[in-house]
């Protein structure tokens, strides 16, 4: 059985139609999809390869990732398969596999050079599902194009300021959970927009409706609010910028 997952901002209704195409193609085969999401921003990249690299690690070898999120679909942009630690990495080439694709191994990229009857605006389901579904069917990477250097993609590192700390938000759950590109707390007690900061292991360790700060099961710092919306209580997103002030 091969395991093919799917990650894209196209909401419920366009999966179904990658769907489709790879089971057309494969017929008889075997074939497990895993829905990793659908519900990435819209056209945010950074979000979506977020979400990729948080989920990739828990899938034996052999997967097959098709990630989607594609401002440049229908442009002069390259679509890729990247294969790194045993699992392969369709999309377009934009950034967005490679922190997950490097999170693996060492990444190898190639160029879909093969052409497919596409759309100007799905390549999704008209390129990257057919060539998931090749892949799936035994064909080789390095069948489909020459090897490229893709382009990659970085979070960004947190910066030191007079009064603190510099940070980005990279992704907010459906909990309103502010992800940032973080990887330790900081060594200080900290406040945002004049609010402190509980230093935190679980959720539960603070107050209902106090705001937190704490590493998240998928390896970053996180805002948190215990029974709330951290980017509701500090009216904040994916992509702003934010200063976690020493208290």
């Amino acid at each position: 059985m091969k395991i093919i997952t799917l990650l894209t901002d196209f909401g419920s209704f366009y999966p179904a139609q990658m769907k489709g195409v790879i089971l057309t193609r494969l017929k008889d085969k075997d074939v497990a999809f895993v829905d990793i999401a659908h519900d990435i921003p819209p056209q945010d990249v950074r979000a979506g390869a977020f979400a990729l690299l948080s989920s990739a690690r828990y899938f034996p070898s052999g997967t097959i990732h098709v990630a989607v999120v594609d401002p440049g679909v229908g442009t002069g942009r390259l679509g890729l398969v990247v294969e790194s630690g045993g699992q392969l990495f369709v999309g377009p080439d934009n950034g967005l596999l490679l922190p997950a694709a490097k999170s693996l191994g060492s990444p190898q990229a190639y160029k879909i050079a093969r052409r497919f009857e596409a759309s100007n605006t799905f390549h999704g389901r008209d390129v990257f599902a057919p060539v998931a579904a090749l892949l799936a069917a035994g064909e080789k990477p390095e069948s489909l194009g020459p090897r490229v250097r893709p382009k990659t993609l970085s979070f960004g590192e947190p910066k030191r300021t007079g009064s603190g700390i510099e940070a980005t938000v990279i992704y907010t759950d459906r909990f309103g959970n502010l992800i940032l590109n973080m990887q330790k707390l900081p060594a200080f007690e900290v406040s945002l927009k004049r609010m402190k900061l509980k230093k935190v292991r679980t959720y539960a360790e603070g107050r209902r409706i106090e705001p937190l700060i704490t590493i998240g099961s998928h390896g970053f710092a996180e805002i948190a609010v215990n029974q709330g919306s951290a980017a509701e209580a500090f009216c904040l997103k994916a992509g702003d910028r934010i200063e976690l002030e020493e208290i």
